[in-house]
């Protein structure tokens, strides 16, 4: 858990909500779709986005296609990631998305809706801002 949040969150405070949104996932026995675990099995760690052809993909990282955690680390995590998958911060996400990969902005939602707009703002962002992805 402490890998994907390491590569999933970029400031402290967002570490233990991404955590939760983890947890509150693998509780209902909903997949955690986290885009650094399938961009990890298609070998291009390091990009935050992914093409629909690589969450198909059936390789054994893919949190899109795989219930739970992967079947390894994608990373090596650091003391505060190792602290918030122990300790997650309180609250009822289920979905998370940077919006701004220049600030590190990210959106934490409830709501699939909510998401969605939040994605809307990830997308515009994208399209203002071409190889910031």
């Amino acid at each position: 858990m402490a890998a994907l949040i390491q590569k999933e969150a970029r400031f402290e405070e967002d570490f233990y909500k991404v955590s939760r949104v983890f947890q509150n996932r693998i509780d209902i026995g909903m997949l955690l779709q986290s885009d650094a675990t399938v961009a990890y099995g298609a070998e291009s760690a390091g990009r935050v986005t992914t093409t629909d052809a690589e969450r198909a993909d059936d390789n054994p990282y893919n949190t899109y296609v795989h219930p739970g955690l992967p079947i390894g680390p994608i990373s090596n995590p650091g003391d505060v990631a190792i602290k918030a998958a122990i300790a997650p911060a309180d609250g009822p996400w289920l979905y998370f998305v940077t919006v701004n990969t220049i600030t590190g902005d990210t959106v934490f939602s409830e709501s699939y809706d909510d998401h969605l707009k939040a994605v809307a703002q990830w997308q515009q962002f994208m399209r203002d801002n071409p190889g910031n992805g």
